[in-house]
């Protein structure tokens, strides 16, 4: 009996330091309109809409002018079509998760040891964790190498944010970026944040596309329904650029078909192409904090525990419990 209670006292921590872990879970930042995951604060998107969102709230602000303006154009960083020089390509692919943000830092390290003339983020994202893609807009603010980001086919939510640290920014024809607006995941079903979340997403893309000269109230508008840009974003409207409207409003720098096309404007066509992988340890980091799977460890831990609690002893049930909901 002893044994016993020392068991249920056991299980009972861990579901307290449980539950505190998913009450400080970070919200992602994902579109409004796609479909949610079960994983809390994963890269999962937001439902179509909600009875409490159903009628976004009264505008407060007058709309904020925006001048349109030509980004400027992609530098000819190579001599010689880039013969004997490195350009380094990484892939922004997927959800935007724990695993994928230290990849990207190891790119980038990896990038400046070999002096490359450029680095291509290939993006096409859905979006993903806030704490993650902020890591990684931190990696590519702070590196001296130029950065372009390739949008191939879409930088949604968190690959915004991401896409927005580049120093200059292409469109493939059919591309889109936008709709960063973050959510919570609350018993399966994904929730809007409040205020302070959405304020600091917004300060946060705002003081992103600042750094590299671009309009910060075009970047919060992607962020905040109730910002209104004249000629670019409709009140209580989510911002989604499409390619030819982030090319007419400045955004981007133009649109290429192909990533070829990319380095032959950047005259590194001839260059050597780094392109870095990802290794098991960012691998497995990336499988275990995936919106699936994560939100899979979540139920059986809890269920293991469960069993746990209603079975004399504490053997294989509140093992795997405890371990599914470390990882």
């Amino acid at each position: 009996m002893k044994q016993n209670m020392i068991g249920i006292g056991c299980i009972a921590a861990i579901l307290c330091l449980a539950a505190l872990g998913w009450a400080q879970t970070p919200p992602s930042a994902a579109p409004a309109s796609a479909a949610a995951s079960a994983a809390p604060a994963s890269a999962a998107p937001a439902p179509a809409s909600s009875t409490s969102a159903a009628v976004p709230p009264p505008r407060t602000s007058a709309p904020r002018s925006h001048t349109a303006r030509i980004a400027p154009p992609l530098p000819e960083l190579g001599d010689d079509d880039g013969l004997g020089q490195t350009v380094a390509i990484i892939a922004i692919h997927g959800d935007i998760e724990r695993g994928l943000s230290p990849f990207v830092q190891r790119a980038i390290t990896l990038a400046e040891a070999e002096k490359a003339r450029a680095i291509i983020l290939n993006v096409d994202t859905f979006g993903g964790r806030v704490d993650a893609a902020t890591v990684i807009r931190d990696a590519v603010l702070s590196t001296q190498i130029p950065v372009i980001a390739y949008i191939n086919r879409r930088a949604i939510s968190a690959g915004a944010l991401i896409s927005y640290a580049a120093d200059h920014i292409v469109f493939a024809p059919g591309a889109s970026m936008g709709a960063a607006t973050p959510i919570q995941m609350q018993g399966g079903k994904a929730e809007a944040v409040g205020e302070k979340m959405v304020s600091y997403m917004r300060s946060e893309m705002r003081s992103t596309a600042e750094a590299n000269g671009r309009n910060g109230d075009v970047a919060e508008a992607m962020v905040d329904r109730d910002i209104e840009v004249e000629g670019v974003s409709e009140p209580g409207k989510l911002l989604t650029l499409t390619a030819d409207q982030a090319v007419k409003i400045g955004l981007a720098t133009t649109t290429e078909m192909t990533l070829d096309a990319v380095l032959a404007k950047l005259k590194l066509t001839k260059a050597h192409r780094l392109t870095p992988k990802t290794n098991w340890a960012e691998n497995v980091a990336r499988f275990l904090t995936s919106p699936a799977v994560s939100g899979l460890l979540m139920s059986l831990g809890m269920l293991g525990l469960l069993v746990e609690l209603y079975s004399p002893g504490f053997g294989f049930a509140g093992g795997l419990g405890m371990m599914c909901l470390l990882m």
